[in-house]
């Protein structure tokens, strides 16, 4: 599973390394957005990008991706799912990652 994060901002730093610290099994790759010659950079830079098995999960959709694959998230994932009701997580991420710094 690829992470893509925006390597000029810290809060997207910061989450690459959390993940990566929580990823007892090595199941994922976090590596900046900036180096995916596969994805048009003005989409990546929108939202978090998670590649898994051909599909690509975005935004709030990424962290759910997150929350199924890395089993120290698994006791978050139920909090995850019921942001899924109305579309709150997403329309939270979206509001986080409108705010976030940018280079």
């Amino acid at each position: 599973m690829r992470v893509l994060i925006d390597a000029r901002c810290p809060y997207c730093r910061a989450l690459g390394r959390a993940l990566e610290a929580l990823d007892l099994g090595k199941a994922l790759k976090v590596e900046p957005l900036q180096e995916a010659q596969d994805l048009p950079q003005e989409e990546l830079l929108r939202e978090l990008h998670v590649l898994e098995e051909g599909r690509i999960h975005r935004g709030y959709g990424a962290l759910l991706a997150l929350g199924r694959k890395i089993p120290l998230l698994w006791p978050l994932y139920p909090l995850l799912l019921l942001g899924q009701v109305g579309g709150l997580g997403e329309r939270l991420y979206q509001a986080f990652a409108r705010r976030r710094p940018r280079a």
